[in-house]
């Protein structure tokens, strides 16, 4: 009468590690780094007009060339920013090349730390007249300029992830098989 094969604890470990691995659900991505403030800030009224425009994000963006772009416009839509935004850590500052008199829209778009592209837009008003939804409607926004190249689909995670699951499984399939020739010799 065969007798029965005492249970290893390390093939019990080795099964329930598996078996977490591939039902328990993945930890959520973190959050893109993000707009935490701008001076002006959002939909502000002010006296005069500034000098630059101050964006904070949430983490220092990418300092690459082309990286980032940061776009003025008057009421009349004319553009009145015509320098490279500048990167200090977690700002991006933009100069003002001429005053501003009524609704300014600035439209942004960079690379955040993690990688992926990030862009917004938001207006200001300078007086007490400004037009702000005429500033509004100026132009195609940076970011939907951008859509075609830089939004889309990030394979990274999924390579990742699929590159650990495999490493995963071809280690617990090759304990599975030295243990079982090891078990399997006969002894003489």
């Amino acid at each position: 009468m065969p007798s029965a094969t005492p249970l290893r604890p390390g093939r019990i470990l080795s099964t329930i590690a598996l078996a977490a691995a591939l039902l328990l659900p993945a930890a959520p991505a973190a959050a893109h780094d993000e707009l935490v403030g701008s001076d002006p800030a959002a939909d502000a009224v002010l006296g005069e007009s500034p000098e630059q425009i101050t964006l904070t994000f949430s983490n220092a963006p990418m300092t690459e060339d082309g990286a980032t772009e940061v776009a003025v416009f008057d009421e009349e839509c004319s553009p009145i920013s015509s320098a490279d935004p500048v990167i200090s850590g977690v700002e991006i500052t933009q100069t003002v090349d001429s005053p501003i008199d009524g609704a300014a829209v600035v439209q942004w778009k960079t690379v955040s730390s993690d990688g992926h592209p990030i862009s917004g837009q938001f207006t200001f008003t300078v007086g007490a007249d400004g037009a702000r939804a005429a500033a509004g409607d100026c132009v195609e926004s940076t970011g939907q300029q951008a859509e075609g190249g830089s939004e889309g689909f990030n394979a990274v995670p999924y390579a990742v992830g699929g590159g650990i699951l495999f490493v995963g499984i071809g280690v617990v399939l090759a304990i599975a098989i030295a243990r079982g020739r090891r078990g399997g010799a006969t002894k003489s």
